[in-house]
């Protein structure tokens, strides 16, 4: 895997995404409000992809990956 597969990892993944060709781990970074995509495709080619937790919540809202996202903040909030 990738340095940045190593650094995201320190963290767990809120939800996992498992696609025939990829697999896509999401995280939640607080420190950056930030939505982080960890898109890994075959033959370990990993790419990271960021986004604001606004846009993403847009986005993916009716997603269950932005669904834990909305459940990761209201529990941070709570």
């Amino acid at each position: 895997m990738t340095d940045a597969h190593n650094t995201l990892t320190a963290n767990t993944p809120l939800y996992t995404i498992n696609n025939p060709e990829s697999v896509i781990e999401v995280y939640l970074d607080l420190d950056n409000d930030v939505v982080r995509e960890l898109k890994c495709l075959n033959y370990n080619r990993c790419k990271e992809y960021s986004y604001p937790i606004n846009e993403y919540l847009d986005r993916y809202s009716h997603h269950p990956a932005g669904e834990a996202i909305k459940a990761a903040l209201e529990a941070v909030h709570a």
